[in-house]
């Protein structure tokens, strides 16, 4: 991955230099922009977004420092770097309108010397800009996954704010989450590590992706379902965002009133997604039935000859494991002894018993502890 990356940082670097020497829409700054789409390309071919930073005298990529773009480091970054930014990420999908408009700003922040930032480099929806914010030489540990679960987050929010879904993002993750299945075959599953509270949900949720794409492939789906699950267990559980986090956070029992609120957001995660252009059918479904149990029990309340589509027995059972390991605010996670006795012990009332066995016998001891 190295290689496309630092040929992108290059090529930006030229392509803003370019803008120095020659005028709007002249060949060679179309050239310059060419190339730079060219190394995004290979760059996002399997990952969802690129992000790299400037420390002291290092520009980093997926927590190594790259080597040979020095001119980048005095050029460019060190430009953004005056103007308050040291963190820059493209993610798939962005257009050339907006590579173009990104480096012609670049280009005319440099001749203003940095400052004001704000006036000159707009807010793109796949190009961000932002600070390290003190997390200096820790966010070269910022884990397994940390792009995925940053572009996740933005996902989440667009569907929510806008009804507008960015499927080349979700796209991106899921070949990323592919990815890593395929290349631990018969080996350790590396789970992407919760680095903080506020990035729980997307954390969780890209590791029930990575954990029910695992479990689809255990079952031999077609590589084609597998994928198709992953799109699903990504959005399965947008409907949470509409819940205050008081109460996903409350540390003791819920209220009536509280619980009620939580119980609807299957529903809601169902309707947002309806509402939302270009999601699958499946991630709808899922979205609603990822709490009814195997035998018809959960909620919301469905016709006892209700029958859940696959897609939703994976994802159950891969969200409440998951759920069940991780270290929340309000208790510590619980070893993989307790959630096999816990899950089984409802095998054939919560979840699909055949599925259960499949899970804790291929899948569960191939994930390794985040």
């Amino acid at each position: 991955m190295s290689a496309p990356v630092e040929g992108l940082v290059n090529a930006l670097q030229n392509a803003i230099a370019s803008q120095w020497l020659y005028p709007p829409g002249h060949p060679i700054l179309e050239d310059a922009a060419d190339r730079v789409s060219a190394f995004l390309r290979d760059a996002t071919a399997r990952s969802s977004a690129v992000s790299v930073f400037a420390i002291e005298d290092r520009v980093v990529h997926d927590g190594a420092p790259l080597l040979g773009v020095e001119a980048a480091h005095r050029g460019f970054f060190k430009t953004l770097r005056a103007a308050g930014y040291d963190r820059l990420t493209i993610r798939r999908g962005v257009t050339r309108g907006e590579l173009t408009a990104f480096i012609a700003s670049v280009a005319e922040l440099a001749r203003r010397g940095g400052e004001p930032a704000a006036e000159w480099i707009r807010p793109s929806r796949n190009i961000r800009l932002s600070a390290l914010d003190g997390e200096g030489e820790a966010v070269l540990e910022r884990g397994f996954l940390a792009e995925e679960i940053d572009t996740l987050q933005d996902v989440w929010t667009d569907i929510v704010e806008r009804r507008d879904l960015n499927l080349d993002a979700v796209e991106g993750i899921v070949v990323a989450l592919a990815k890593t299945v395929e290349e631990n075959l018969g080996a350790m599953i590396p789970m992407a590590a919760l680095k903080s509270h506020d990035r729980y949900t997307a954390t969780h949720i890209t590791n029930v992706a990575l954990l029910g794409m695992a479990l689809a492939e255990a079952i031999e789906l077609p590589p084609a379902q597998v994928h198709d699950v992953g799109i699903a267990a990504l959005l399965h559980d947008v409907g949470k965002l509409k819940v205050s986090s008081e109460i996903l956070n409350k540390p003791d029992r819920l209220s009536p009133e509280q619980l009620e609120q939580m119980r609807r957001h299957p529903e809601e995660g169902a309707r947002i997604l309806l509402a939302t252009p270009g999601v699958p059918e499946l991630a709808v479904i899922v979205a609603y039935e990822h709490h009814i149990r195997f035998d018809g029990g959960g909620y919301p309340a469905v016709a006892k000859t209700w029958k859940s589509s696959l897609a939703s027995a994976v994802t159950q059972v891969a969200d409440i494991y998951d759920a069940l390991r991780t270290d929340r605010p309000y208790r510590t996670g619980l070893d993989r002894d307790t959630i096999m006795a816990m899950m089984t012990a409802d095998s054939g009332a919560t979840f699909e018993p055949e599925l259960l066995a499949v899970f804790f016998e291929l899948v569960v001891p191939r994930a390794a502890s985040a």
